[in-house]
């Protein structure tokens, strides 16, 4: 029954400092201590609160949001109406706020505002799976601000959201890249839409010398995959890199005719055991990145990277590298180790391979 239902002994309605002075009572009743009101108790008052919170004024629901935000035992009920009231009153409890537990982040999350979902980007040690829904139901902005919030947890499907929106939402690249829970793969299919900076970023942190891998496993691995291309694609990820054949390099660069593409195309493939999608990726990219991690992968010399280079150019017919393009790429190609540039090359085959499998999800070209 409604409060203002209620009679005094006179018959006359109860006046709103009285209404307020009942209201406030019982949320002293609430916030007891577990020693003093029992379960039972708690949960009646939390329930008759919760229903009657908005017919406090802003003011007192903004101190009553204030000491529920403080204690963890605190009516759950009440707490989950606060969090859903305006968010000058309900800030508190989404940005710190103890009684709110993971399920109820998730409600405020669905059934709040952009205004609620903004305040809990910033909350820290925020579930992963309200962090899902703010990906979800979230703009680049918002995106950001919970990439940023360090304590924020992120599961898989998170971060590889995040990661493949950061194609057509550039904002969204370097904190990704900054996250922990990025993964080699997703990183490294990152590569083929961020920047140069962003590029030399992902091959430091995201290729590794594999010695150990090596080590352990060099005695198990021929024959292993023979008639099996899934394996075969796997364990490209662990295996020795392979140098190619320089005479049948020879041959590919001095193939001529109106057919050169495709013979580049393929010939490199297969001497390399690349995909020839990935072979074509690596060929039309107009930063040279890609030029310089095979070359490197597949223990090119430097005249035959200038070789590959000259034949990439002339296979795209335009977008001729500058001096500085030739200089970044070539530092790149002088830099890194061939068993780093190996695994880059195989992973993002393996990665270029799992799209396919998963219907050609397409990824932005460099």
């Amino acid at each position: 029954m409604a409060l203002e239902s209620y009679r005094t002994a006179e018959g006359e309605s109860l006046s709103a400092h009285d209404r307020d002075a009942v209201l406030r009572r019982l949320a002293d009743l609430a916030l007891l201590p577990s020693s003093l009101v029992s379960p039972q108790e708690r949960s009646i008052l939390d329930t008759m609160l919760a229903s009657l919170a908005t017919r406090l004024d802003p003011q007192m629901r903004t101190r009553l949001a204030e000491r529920l935000a403080q204690h963890v035992e605190a009516p759950r009920e009440l707490a989950l109406a606060l969090a859903l009231d305006d968010i000058e009153i309900a800030w508190v409890l989404l940005a710190e706020g103890s009684p709110l537990k993971d399920g109820d982040l998730v409600h405020v999350a669905r059934e709040g505002t952009a205004r609620h979902r903004e305040m809990l980007a910033h909350r820290k040690e925020l579930p992963s799976a309200v962090s899902d829904i703010l990906i979800e139901t979230g703009d680049t902005a918002l995106a950001c601000r919970l990439l940023e919030n360090n304590t924020a947890q992120l599961s898989y499907r998170g971060i590889e959201t995040l990661a493949r929106r950061s194609a057509s939402e550039p904002e969204l690249q370097a904190p990704v890249l900054a996250r922990p829970e990025l993964t080699v793969r997703l990183a490294q299919l990152m590569f083929w839409w961020v920047p140069a900076a962003l590029r030399l970023e992902i091959l430091n942190r995201f290729t590794v010398e594999r010695r150990h891998i090596h080590s352990a496993m060099e005695d198990m691995l021929d024959g292993v995959a023979a008639g099996d291309p899934a394996l075969e694609t796997a364990l490209s990820l662990v295996r020795n890199p392979q140098p190619v054949d320089k005479q049948r390099l020879a041959r590919i660069f001095s193939n001529q005719g109106p057919d050169r593409a495709e013979l580049l195309t393929d010939g490199l493939s297969a001497a390399t055991r690349v995909r020839p999608e990935t072979m074509f990726r690596i060929l039309n990219d107009n930063s040279g990145e890609p030029l310089a991690i095979f070359a490197k992968a597949v223990s090119m010399n430097r005249k035959e990277f200038g070789d590959l280079i000259v034949s990439a150019v002339d296979l795209r017919q335009g977008g001729l590298p500058t001096k500085k393009d030739l200089e970044r790429i070539g530092e790149l190609f002088d830099s890194i180790s061939t068993d780093r540039a190996d695994l880059a090359l195989r992973i993002w085959d393996a990665a270029f391979a799992s799209e396919a499998a998963l219907g050609g999800v397409s990824t932005a070209e460099g």
